[in-house]
């Protein structure tokens, strides 16, 4: 039998191991777990929601909305706030997300904090589960990306991903831009899970900034219809067109062939997504004539009426026999160029000589990116000469050997037409950035000259006598470059071009179309040409420049004059 005493010790001894591992207890949770209860405390009662930033609008020049961000509705769910069943809300909501209740059901039970449902709602679907108004079942405003004009300059704007990210074209270019910067909202949650509005706090989202593009919407309708219209006559494999300012790079439209909508990207091949016009590598051939023609007049070589010697349309040259298309005897360097004889152009060359040769081609830009604000450019390819071959100087004069895109061609070109200055192209307008001087590339002298040559290709005795446009100064070469198939120059691959301009008082454009394997014709005069014709035809309207020169109708060209007497018209022999 215990003592009164004992049994009083034991009972102090049992207070003090209680209250011992009570205090040990306490100072655990006090002190070593306290910052992880707070931070589970703190998850309980307070939620910070996410406020998306809209991404900035791209503009073409005139202020016309490329793209846009639209505002939409995300569906998420709080299962651990859920006041029915999940099963039940589960079948409520199954029918307006187009789902099966089993696996919305088993979501619903996860016992979890949030869940998304669905990241992107219609509005007719959020306005109908709102209207349910079921606890644990919430909404997040956000955006999404809208392209008003879907395909047209679809290459040039690009795409974004689900999360709002460029992925391509100027909406990856210029992302750090364009992308805003999230806001937030601490909710306040009282002990049974209910918001308390008084203590609702956040941040305001900053909206990303707009930007303004060279890019003219009309156009750009213009070159998007036109380019079709040759995609639908000779099924190529790829179509390109390009509008340049050429005496500033501003890039008024490019468009490519075939296309996409940058709404609904994942309906079409990756392939049909890129731009051509800056990653695709294709030989000019003749259209690379214009480079040997300025080198050879800048180094004053020869003379637009000296005369040089075409061998009859066949050429015997560092073991190679090199062909005309039409036999040709003794003509002028001018007729050299305005029939593209490539035995007049190749004779050039190797006067002009390897060096020379691989300074001017180098000095229009050939074998390096133009630097234009857009990613996937590639550089194209002209050996250094160290690699050139003994026949590289018969071939390269006449766009052989040497890689080049649609764009490096229509830069080379602008520095014809605006006195021998390369500018770098560039589609960003507004917010404006830095950008590298024009470089000297020939005299004004040489391109005056070269210039008037040029306009010669569309007249009758030309090879584009379809592009002229009667009261402008138009010019510009024609390109029929043979595919290279198993190492080999292919007689039935071509690529079909011309590189066009049109000089006018109140601006200078470069037209530049493209036709990878045409099919049923394959000379750049005819499927390109006729092409060019349109597109600066209807561009002149759009842009509303006058022609410089008066027009004269096929019936003045004949003879017959409209005096305008009287009314009356009174033709005269």
């Amino acid at each position: 039998m215990v003592k009164p005493k004992n049994r009083l010790d034991l009972v102090r001894l049992s207070f003090f191991l209680c209250f011992g591992i009570l205090f040990l207890r306490l100072a655990t949770l006090q002190i070593k777990d306290a910052p992880e209860l707070k931070r589970r405390a703190r998850a309980e009662h307070f939620k910070t929601i996410l406020v998306p930033a809209p991404r900035g609008t791209i503009y073409d020049r005139n202020g016309k909305p490329l793209a846009i961000s639209v505002k939409y509705y995300a569906l998420y769910a709080e299962p651990k706030y859920l006041k029915e069943p999940p099963a039940s809300v589960a079948e409520r909501l199954a029918p307006i997300l187009d789902e099966s209740p089993v696996p919305l059901t088993a979501v619903l039970s996860s016992g979890k904090g949030f869940v998304w449902l669905k990241r992107r709602l219609d509005y007719d679907d959020y306005v109908t589960i709102r209207d349910l108004k079921i606890e644990g079942i919430g909404f997040q405003e956000t955006y999404c990306r809208f392209y008003p004009e879907g395909e047209f300059a679809s290459h040039v704007v690009g795409v974004v991903d689900i999360d709002g990210k460029g992925l391509e074209g100027i909406e990856k270019e210029y992302n750090h831009l364009l992308v805003g910067k999230d806001g937030k909202t601490n909710i306040l949650r009282d002990g049974i899970g209910r918001s308390i509005p008084s203590y609702n706090k956040g941040d305001a989202p900053r909206p990303g900034q707009d930007v303004y593009l060279t890019i003219d919407l009309a156009v750009q309708r213009v070159l998007e219809e036109e380019i079709e219209r040759v995609f639908e006559a000779y099924s190529p494999r790829g179509v390109v067109g390009i509008v340049l300012d050429a005496n500033n790079g501003e890039i008024l439209a490019l468009a490519n062939r075939p296309t996409y909508d940058p709404n609904q990207p994942n309906l079409y091949p990756v392939d049909f997504r890129r731009n051509r016009a800056i990653t695709d590598l294709f030989e000019p051939g003749s259209v690379f004539k214009i480079i040997t023609a300025a080198a050879g007049l800048e180094e004053n070589l020869i003379k637009p009426e000296g005369t040089i010697f075409c061998e009859a349309g066949k050429f015997f040259v560092r073991g190679h026999v090199l062909h005309d298309a039409h036999p040709y005897g003794t003509i002028s360097f001018r007729e050299v160029i305005v029939k593209s004889s490539n035995i007049g152009t190749v004779k050039v060359g190797l006067r002009l000589g390897e060096k020379r040769m691989y300074k001017y081609a180098e000095a229009f830009g050939f074998g390096k990116e133009t630097g234009i604000d857009l990613p996937g450019e590639i550089s194209g390819i002209l050996r250094p000469l160290a690699k050139w071959s003994g026949y590289s100087i018969t071939a390269i004069p006449i766009g052989q050997e040497v890689g080049a895109t649609a764009l490096q061609c229509s830069v080379a070109l602008a520095a014809i037409v605006n006195g021998g200055r390369y500018y770098q192209p560039y589609f960003l307008l507004y917010p404006q950035t830095q950008k590298p001087p024009a470089r000297q590339v020939i005299s004004e002298k040489t391109t005056e000259t070269l210039s008037e040559i040029l306009s010669e290709v569309t007249t009758e005795e030309g090879t584009a006598r379809w592009a002229d446009i009667p009261g402008y100064f138009v010019g510009g070469k024609t390109g029929t470059g043979q595919k290279v198939v198993g190492g080999y120059y292919s007689h039935h691959k071509f690529f079909a071009s011309f590189a066009g301009f049109i000089k006018t008082t109140h601006r200078n454009l470069i037209i530049f179309v493209m036709a990878d394997e045409p099919k049923g014709a394959y000379y750049g005069g005819v499927v390109a040409g006729p092409a060019f014709n349109r597109i600066g035809q209807r561009t002149l309207l759009v842009l509303d420049i006058p022609p410089d020169r008066e027009i004269v109708t096929e019936l003045q060209q004949n003879g017959f004059v409209d005096t305008g007497q009287n009314g009356d018209e009174k033709n005269e022999r």
